[in-house]
């Protein structure tokens, strides 16, 4: 009886044993902000070790990437919240979550409430999220893109534990913008450029020139630009790179106000209903007269009938409406936030400079002036003084976005 009892069971030993060397079982995870080792390892309950050895890279400091997919155990995640606990240690964490302060030191392997935490960030069991490292005095931090993408306008939307906040900036490598708050919402933009390099450079919230809190961003790879070989003659072809940069700086300095609060109300329009077609792309490498590519394009071109109707693409207050040299007619409408849009090369202009303009508002008419080889509307899109794809704009659709983050 105990042999037969005994050969039924021996194989059973064998099961239960784990194999030696087999890799654990894991997922894939799409790094959010403040998806950093020590978050995560409280999130799956593993060493940071542990997980960059799932993840090796040669930089060991390195927090995971915003907009990457990495592997984590597969296993039931841990909701809760980190908290710096340098504001009063265990027991003024426990007050702010309203938790048991035995629990909190229980949580954290403290012998008590009283025990020092040496700046250590707290884990606290509340809430229905996972833990994440986000910057102090934020209870959340969402980005308009998982990864960011050269040439697109690019956001951040918070939302904070308290209304009083200082002046801050937002940068990712060298592009810069500025955060604003209503209440304790928080909305910060940048603009990229279409020569942007990809790669992973690092997105920071800055205080008094001092970084918040950073965490790199994958820019992506590089998207198929179109390029254009432009043949200038008459007019177009007199005008100098002296007078192009001559103009740019002077509307720069318009460019880079930021005015609050957001004046659109939802998403944006394109500013022309009838039209040929697309006859230039945003960061189209252009050519002139045989020469080097050596610029691109910084907004969007419609080819149109010399007259046709042009309209505000969102609500918004006009800061220029004149001739100008090499934009020729022209008219840019102040959106809000560091956000403008040009509409160029008009024969007519129809609004005047302070007039508040709705949606779909005619502004101008199409024509061929200035820096113009025909007929067609010239809109461009800048965010924080950075050209932007307007049709990426709207196809993401990140104007409704960026509201949905500033209204409370």
């Amino acid at each position: 009886m105990w042999r037969l009892i005994f050969l039924l069971l021996f194989p059973l030993f064998f099961l239960a044993i784990p194999a030696q060397g087999q890799a654990p079982e894991t997922a894939a995870l799409l790094v959010q902000p403040g998806d950093t080792w020590l978050a995560l390892s409280w999130r799956y309950g593993v060493s940071t070790a542990d997980l960059q050895t799932l993840n090796p890279h040669p930089n060991r400091q390195r927090q995971p990437v915003i907009g990457d997919t990495i592997r984590v155990p597969a296993t039931a995640e841990r909701l809760g919240k980190l908290d710096s606990g340098a504001m009063g240690g265990v027991l003024a964490t426990a007050v702010r979550h309203g938790v048991s302060p035995w629990q909190v030191a229980w949580d954290n392997g403290l012998p008590s409430p009283s025990h020092p935490v040496l700046g250590r960030p707290l884990f606290i069991a509340v809430g229905d999220a996972p833990p994440r490292q986000l910057p102090p005095l934020f209870t959340s931090l969402e980005l308009s893109h998982a990864q960011a993408y050269p040439g697109e306008g690019l956001a951040v939307r918070g939302e904070l534990t308290t209304a009083a906040w200082p002046s801050a900036q937002l940068t990712l490598g060298t592009a810069v913008g500025d955060v604003v708050t209503n209440g304790r919402r928080v909305v910060g933009l940048l603009g990229t450029g279409a020569f942007y390099q990809p790669g992973t450079p690092e997105l920071s919230i800055k205080v008094a020139g001092q970084p918040l809190w950073a965490q790199p961003w994958r820019m992506a790879a590089d998207k198929e630009w179109t390029y254009n070989q432009m043949t200038l003659t008459g007019t177009a072809a007199e005008i100098t790179d002296e007078a192009i940069a001559a103009e740019r700086g002077r509307l720069m300095e318009i460019w880079n106000q930021t005015s609050t609060p957001p004046q659109w109300t939802g998403s944006f329009q394109e500013p022309i209903a009838n039209y040929l077609n697309y006859s230039s792309f945003y960061g189209a490498r252009r050519s002139y007269n045989g020469g080097p590519y050596s610029t691109y394009h910084e907004g969007l071109d419609f080819s149109a009938y010399g007259g046709s109707d042009v309209l505000a693409p969102a609500r918004g207050t006009v800061v220029v409406a004149e001739f100008l040299y090499v934009r020729g007619g022209a008219v840019i409408i102040d959106h809000g936030l560091g956000i403008y849009t040009g509409l160029y090369h008009l024969s007519g202009i129809l609004v005047d400079v302070g007039q508040v303009v709705e949606q779909g508002d005619v502004v101008g008419k199409v024509g061929s002036t200035g820096f113009s080889t025909g007929n067609h509307l010239h809109w461009d899109l800048l965010v924080s003084g950075e050209w932007v794809d307007p049709m990426a704009w709207r196809e993401r659709d990140t104007a409704a976005w960026i509201l949905a983050g500033w209204k409370e």
